[in-house]
This record gives C-alpha cells, sequence and structure tokens, in this order.
C-alpha cells in the first residue's frame, strides 16, 4: 500500500510539472525560424514561409525525421495506385456529409442554442487569450526616411514605451521581429474544462431526435 502511495505521488508530481510548465513559442525573422520548447523534452523547428531550411523535431535532443511532403506527381501516382470505392460506397459518403449539413443548420436556427453556444465560445476565446503570455519582444525598425526614425526615437525615448515593449529605432535600414510566446497548458485545460459543461446538450438532443423523426426511413 505504501509502494502505491508513493507511485502516486510521484506520478501527480509529473503531471502537475507537465500541466504547469508552459509552452514556448519563439518568432525570429532575423534566423527567420519559428521554434516551438516544452520543457527538455520536445522541441520543433522550421523554417518562417519563404526561408530556406528544413523542420526539425527533437525528443530530449534526440532528433527524429520529419516526413516531408510527396511531390505532385508521387502523390497523384499514390491515389491511382489506391483500389477504386464501390459505387455504393461513394454515394453514402456525400449523403452523410449533407444529413450532417442539415442537421447544424437546424441547430443553429434554435435561438437558444446560438445564444448559448456564442457564450460558451466567447469565454473560451477570453480563456485561450489569458493562457498565452508575451515573455520577450525585440523589434527594431528602420524608416526610409532618416527625419521619420529620428521622429519615432524621439516619441519612444519620451514616453519611454520602447524600453517597456522592446521596441528600438535604428538608422541601417534593419527590420527585425523578435517574439516569445508562453502557453500553459493548465490554463488551456481550464478552458476547456469550463467550455464543454456549459454547451446545450439536452436542446442539441432534442432537436436530434426531431431530425430522426422527421428522415425518411
Amino acid at each position: 500500500m505504501e509502494i502505491f502511495l508513493i507511485v502516486l505521488c510521484v506520478v501527480f508530481f509529473l503531471l502537475a510539472i507537465v500541466m504547469v510548465s508552459p509552452v514556448v513559442i519563439a518568432v525570429d525573422s532575423r534566423q527567420r525560424r519559428l521554434c516551438v520548447r516544452w520543457l527538455l523534452a520536445l522541441e520543433f523547428q522550421m523554417p518562417l514561409p519563404g526561408a530556406p531550411g528544413r523542420k526539425s523535431f527533437a525528443v530530449f535532443h534526440k532528433p527524429f525525421p520529419v516526413r516531408r511532403k510527396q511531390p505532385a506527381e508521387d502523390a497523384a501516382g499514390a491515389k491511382e495506385e489506391k483500389p477504386a470505392k464501390t459505387a455504393a460506397a461513394v454515394q453514402k459518403a456525400p449523403g452523410k456529409r449533407r444529413a450532417l449539413g442539415r442537421f447544424l443548420v437546424r441547430c443553429l436556427g434554435d435561438s437558444g442554442i446560438r445564444r448559448a453556444l456564442a457564450r460558451q465560445l466567447s469565454m473560451l476565446l477570453r480563456r485561450i487569450f489569458r493562457s498565452v503570455n508575451l515573455a520577450r519582444s525585440d523589434l527594431d525598425i528602420s524608416m526610409p526616411d532618416p527625419a521619420l526614425n529620428g521622429m519615432l526615437a524621439g516619441a519612444l525615448a519620451a514616453s519611454g514605451h520602447g524600453n517597456r515593449s522592446g521596441i528600438r529605432v535604428n538608422f541601417a535600414g534593419e527590420n527585425s521581429l523578435f517574439l516569445e510566446l508562453h502557453v500553459h497548458p493548465h490554463r488551456l485545460f481550464k478552458a476547456f474544462l469550463f467550455f464543454l459543461p456549459g454547451l446545450p446538450y439536452r436542446a442539441v438532443f432534442k432537436q436530434w431526435r426531431a431530425f430522426s423523426a422527421a428522415r425518411p426511413h
């Protein structure tokens, strides 16, 4: 029994560390890369759109290969090699999608479902926004006109906003951006934990029963 309690405490402690430790998302325009880190366990890097380089993924600093997208010709050839679906299966899938679409439209036509869904979504978005913190921001700005650079540098120095936000003005014609965001998993979990119970399940079930009864069998 004591061993079980010790193991349970260790598991609970590890889960607490996992939930409290933030996911770090860093965007660096100079290196033109996006990096996602979580503890010392996971690290994912990818080049920004239009930048050269390849994606990389590592677990405890051990790299793992990242599958690259197949060229269009290879993808087309792979699709041709797949066995053709039967006519019955092809007709059945669009019928299910149409029925699901009609049911969703019916649910959205209910004012009670719309109000409850809008309220829960707005609360979910606010909680997700609060789960993300801007840990660091560095922005180098260089205007084409030196006079504008001087005016902006003077305004930032007078207000003190540049030191607080990490905005700097340079006259070298270089513009760069570095952002570091911390996403807290326990706050995201809490956001969805409050979101799911507030959905109008009873009203949706009533609509489903009425929809099923009206459908031809």
